[in-house]
């Protein structure tokens, strides 16, 4: 979903920043952006956990305590979900510069970071709204997942045998090595690379992937995202591992299910324009046939 004409600074005028660590060329790529903003009188808080910006006027600020208009950050598509996993309020807006391998989910490139930064400030933008999928094992409530909830084996190397379940009903029974439950933003991410399909933004849907299913016993299903999905252990002394986006990890016991559904939170992207199929044919379609 697209908001348009979006109110994106508050009185306050603070903006987070955040970088993929260890890259000494994107820090510099952080201390130009953050001597942009203070030159345009933002208040700039710089995660101290990752990014090293030298401009004195920043304030060295984890992700988790940031209260702020929105957040930037620089890297790739790890950085944007392991942002979202330590922010507060994770309906923060995240204007994300590229500096990772595909960066599917981000809108600039380091070069064109600072112009499009004008236009935000002047609120020459769009908000690009995404669910995201709340999951659990009966009341214990796991983080948001904005691309995927993943199940797989406690032990390496070792198949599970799952019964899935919509809204208590079975649907499918197999064996697999993991199986995931992915949202249209996630369904060009892992669910992708294990054989599923792209869903566009506008349906109002998940997407279930079976991870290498032997002799195709389960299937890549797309389901509502106004139902409940179950997905239950069946073998015993099998324990699997939720994987939450790739950036924590909950245990599930043989014979448990695991729960999934619409959250009722968002994540927000700033966005220049609706651009999501341009994004589809320049990073995730082969540049050369």
């Amino acid at each position: 979903m697209i908001e348009t004409n979006p109110q994106i600074l508050s009185d306050r005028r603070a903006v987070g920043l955040v970088c993929k660590p260890g890259r000494p060329e994107i820090e510099r790529n952080a201390d130009r952006i953050a001597e942009f903003l203070v030159a345009n009188k933002m208040e700039v808080l710089v995660d101290k956990g990752s990014c090293h910006a030298a401009h004195p006027r920043t304030t060295p600020t984890l992700i988790e305590d940031m209260d702020v208009d929105f957040v930037i950050t620089i890297g790739g598509d790890g950085t944007i979900l392991y942002t979202l996993s330590k922010l507060a309020d994770r309906e923060t807006p995240l204007f994300c510069v590229n500096r990772g391998n595909v960066g599917f989910m981000t809108e600039s490139s380091t070069t064109t970071a600072i112009g499009f930064l004008e236009k935000i400030l002047q609120n020459e933008c769009v908000i690009e709204k995404n669910v995201n999928i709340a999951s659990g094992v009966g009341d214990r409530r796991f983080e948001d997942a904005l691309n995927e909830v993943y199940v797989v084996s406690r032990i390496p190397g070792r198949l599970l045998t799952f019964q899935i379940l919509l809204d208590g009903v079975r649907i499918d029974y197999g064996r697999a090595d993991g199986a995931m439950v992915a949202t249209p933003v996630g369904s060009s991410a892992y669910a992708l690379a294990a054989g599923g399909s792209i869903l566009s933004p506008n349906v109002h849907g998940f997407i279930f992937v079976p991870v290498c299913p032997p002799r195709f016993e389960l299937k890549s299903v797309v389901i509502p995202d106004d139902i409940t999905i179950e997905l239950e252990l069946i073998k015993p002394e099998a324990p699997g591992l939720a994987v939450i986006d790739g950036q924590t990890r909950w245990d599930i016991e043989p014979e448990e299910k695991v729960w999934v559904r619409k959250s009722k939170g968002i994540t927000r992207f700033i966005r220049l324009y609706d651009n999501y199929w341009d994004r589809i044919n320049t990073r995730l379609v082969p540049r050369t046939l």
